[in-house]
Parts: structure tokens; C-alpha cells; sequence
């Protein structure tokens, strides 16, 4: 599931404002991510539905495993579809697992670290 996030979310972030110690805070990194996986939802519902997920196509993210198993483990409420606070809860995850030092900003140097372990 690591690598998903990090290919999902891309080499870089654009656009997101940067916290004051020159890295980015979770809700940078929440807004960035959630408009980035939002793409896949091609009903325009605001929702990731099992059928948008799966349909993406594999090279779109280059993510290992399979979608369908990935989706149901990401539906943490069962309801066959990821809302934002669902997505929101991943992505904070993810965004902790990415902050070394757990000082509530990813550093380019953090975010590049992240991105070699996926590639491991």
C-alpha cells in the first residue's frame, strides 16, 4: 500500500502552500492527495466508487497488487465507495509514515526518501 500513495500523489505535489519551516503540512498534503485520487471519480458524485476505482488504468499509477483488494481495504465503512473522510484518513496515515521526523511537515528531502523506499 505504500507505493500506491506515493505514485498516486506523483513525483511532486504542485500547488500546495508550504508551512512556515519550508515543508508540507498535513492539510497541504491532504488537498493535494485527495485532488489527485478525486480524478478517478468519473460520475462527478464526490465519491470513489468500487467500479471508478478499479477501471483506472494499471499504468495511470504503476501501483503493485490488486485494485479490487486494495479498494476493500481502503472502504473502512464498507459502503463500496471512498469519501473524503476516508481518503483523509489514509492519506494521514500516509503522510505519518512519511514524516521522519515527526515534525508535522514533509521536507523534500522526506517526500524524495519516501519515494525511493517505494521503488525498493
Amino acid at each position: 500500500m505504500r507505493m500506491f500513495f506515493i505514485l498516486m500523489l506523483g513525483a511532486t505535489i504542485a500547488g500546495p502552500a508550504r508551512a512556515q519551516t519550508g515543508g508540507m503540512a498535513l492539510a497541504d498534503f491532504q488537498s493535494a492527495g485527495r485532488a489527485r485520487l478525486m480524478q478517478a471519480d468519473t460520475n462527478g458524485d464526490g465519491r470513489i466508487a468500487r467500479a471508478e476505482w478499479t477501471a483506472r488504468p494499471r499504468g495511470a499509477t504503476n501501483a503493485k497488487g490488486d485494485p479490487a483488494r486494495m479498494f476493500d481495504r481502503l472502504d473502512t465503512n464498507k459502503d463500496g465507495a471512498l469519501d473524503q473522510g476516508e481518503i483523509d484518513a489514509l492519506l494521514a496515515h500516509r503522510f505519518a509514515r512519511m514524516d521522519a521526523n515527526r515534525d508535522g511537515t514533509l521536507t523534500a528531502e522526506e517526500r524524495q526518501a519516501a519515494r525511493g523506499r517505494a521503488n525498493d
